[in-house]
């Protein structure tokens, strides 16, 4: 694998910081983006009268590029120079952006999506590697990696608010163009920084082809697998258990042919690092407790209250507050203290925001949810900016790019996963809930009768028809089930996320105390 020497090449003696601001901006718009889209899937799938099984597509290939476009980013910016791989990269978010904007046809939405996670993923590995490959630990690295902590935490809370306004300005549409417009600024800026820095084209050649084929090929298709099982009601449909076997053997290949490599794609010695591997596990799982603001909070929100996204905005505007507010805390507190302080109580923070929530009834409005999302935001900060003191301590030029794409892939895959487990959970326990409630409507129970004779004196005052008013009633207790099964399984759904991270909290005290670097003392 190329080393972090190998990416900065020539490397100008002016400080870097206009490259860190720059490479910032890029992690925040490669961050928010995404889930953006994703939040306004109904207005995008609508715009392209597309079904929800076609449009769920736009996501899952978006992903599948990020994960093909991580080593690629690291390969350009060894080859070519930081500052060419942030204007190829840059400019190719410009071009696949304005592409999706103009496109008619779900065929060409698909390419250019894929195209546009190849492109625009890239960017927060980008700004992760700059700060690694310009700023030497304690003079400034922990520093530059605070920021790119910050940049891809807030995100979570500016996406709902940057959907709501951006298709209010000019519908679905106006979520790709405006990607095109930030590329641009992004690759404008990008011209002005690293002036005269080269690559190295030789590193070309000894670059681990077949791994990074192999393991592309291998990562895509297991995010098909957990992205559209849950639709394709799993191992019912061929093509999704394919799925899951071929990308298993051709990860396994991919190892394989990365052991017996010169210059691996991936430095398996990372893996070794009880600090690194540990930091690896608990950032899939801290994962699962982000689906707190994108996932089952406004999904609830939406099903049952009848929220769309520029009432989400509003909302999740608390969380990015949370965020912003408490980052200087976390980097003090990283910077003064044992780094699984900060760790601990961040996931500790979101495990009591979703506990919280647990007590959710269909009667919950948005303004419940102040308390949890700011909660999260603390947490997410805190654990964040802690997080990567563990995922770069001992990094050394030879396996900094390894970390770096490995890091990033645990976020994404922490992320697909935990949508797959989530919207799983959540379906089959609205069935099981579901088939209690309606067992109870069935038999009549005492409770049930009651709610039936209530609903039918309401009812009868406005239908003359005695059949009539039956069938109404029994069709709104049925309604009111229906609610109070979803209202349950969101229940269940927090609590499976709360445990989750409170036990997280508790196994990270298991990592390894951590030295303060010099900078920190």
């Amino acid at each position: 694998m190329m080393s972090l020497a190998d990416t900065r090449q020539n490397r100008p003696p002016s400080p870097p910081w206009g490259a860190i601001a720059v490479s910032t901006f890029g992690a925040v718009v490669g961050a928010t983006m995404p889930l953006a889209v994703i939040l306004s899937m109904p207005d995008v799938s609508g715009g392209l009268s597309a079904s929800a099984d076609e449009a769920s597509w736009i996501v899952t290939l978006y992903n599948v590029g990020v994960l093909v476009g991580l080593p690629a980013a690291v390969a350009v910016a060894g080859a070519l120079g930081r500052r060419r791989a942030m204007l190829i990269f840059g400019l190719g978010l410009v071009l696949t952006s304005f592409a999706i904007g103009v496109g008619v046809s779900l065929p060409w939405i698909f390419v250019g999506r894929f195209a546009q996670g190849f492109f625009g993923g890239a960017l927060p590995l980008l700004m992760m590697l700059i700060a690694l490959t310009s700023l030497p630990p304690g003079k400034g690295q922990f520093e530059g990696l605070t920021l790119f902590a910050f940049a891809t935490t807030v995100s979570l809370g500016l996406s709902a608010w940057t959907a709501e306004t951006l298709v209010a300005i000019g519908g679905w549409r106006a979520l790709f163009i405006s990607q095109a417009i930030l590329g641009a600024i992004y690759t404008g800026l990008a011209f002005l920084v690293l002036r005269g820095e080269r690559g190295n084209l030789s590193l070309l050649k000894s670059f681990d082809w077949p791994g990074f084929v192999l393991l592309s090929i291998g990562l895509g298709l297991i995010v098909i697998f957990l992205s559209e099982g849950e639709r394709r009601f799993w191992f019912e449909k061929w093509w999704i258990t394919a799925s899951l076997i071929c990308g298993l053997l051709s990860i396994g290949f991919a190892i394989h042919n990365m052991r017996l490599a010169q210059r691996p794609l991936l430095a398996f010695s990372i893996f070794s690092s009880p600090t690194f591997s540990g930091v690896l596990v608990l950032q899939v799982i801290f994962r699962f407790g982000t689906l707190l603001a994108v996932f089952i909070g406004p999904q609830y929100l939406a099903r049952l209250q009848g929220f769309r996204t520029e009432q989400l905005g509003d909302l999740m505007l608390v969380m990015a507050l949370g965020t912003l507010l408490t980052t200087p805390v976390a980097y003090w507190l990283t910077a003064k203290s044992d780094p699984r302080i900060p760790l601990s109580l961040g996931l500790a923070a979101i495990a009591i925001a979703a506990a919280i929530c647990v007590q959710i009834t269909s009667e919950w409005a948005g303004n419940e949810f102040i308390l949890p999302l700011a909660l999260a935001g603390a947490g997410q900060a805190l654990f964040s900016v802690a997080t990567m003191r563990y995922a770069v301590f001992g990094a050394t030029l030879q396996d900094g790019p390894s970390r770096g794409i490995a890091f990033n892939v645990a976020r994404t895959f922490g992320l697909v996963g935990g949508l797959a487990l989530t919207t799983h959970a959540v379906v089959e326990r609205q069935k099981f809930h579901w088939s209690s409630l309606s067992e109870s409507v069935t038999s009549l129970e005492p409770i049930a009768v009651e709610r039936l004779a209530a609903m039918g004196r309401m009812l009868g005052s406005w239908i003359p028809d005695i059949s009539g008013v039956q069938r109404g009633a029994f069709a709104g207790l049925a309604q009111g089930a229906a609610r109070q099964a979803y209202t349950l399984a969101y229940q269940d759904a927090f609590f499976i996320t709360a445990v989750a991270l409170a036990l997280a909290a508790i196994l990270v005290w298991a990592l390894p105390a951590l030295p303060r670097e010099r900078s920190l003392a």
